[in-house]
């Protein structure tokens, strides 16, 4: 399994936890899904998705 399926792992419970406790509501992520198919759309997820995928490296030092 490699990291980007563990980090999506951990935010769609991470989510789960936040819309059970009330803090984020489903419109909330509604919107979000739907800002995250539009930037898709449009080609600005590669900018996006790299500077994560630097971050994730930088906090696990690997290469």
């Amino acid at each position: 399994m490699d990291m980007t399926a563990v980090l999506v792992a951990f935010l769609a419970v991470v989510t789960y936890l936040l819309v059970r406790s009330g803090e984020l509501r489903t419109w909330h992520i509604v919107l979000v899904g739907l800002l995250g198919i539009y930037l898709d759309r449009i080609g600005w997820t590669d900018p996006v998705v790299h500077a994560g995928t630097w971050i994730l490296q930088g906090f696990t030092h690997t290469t």
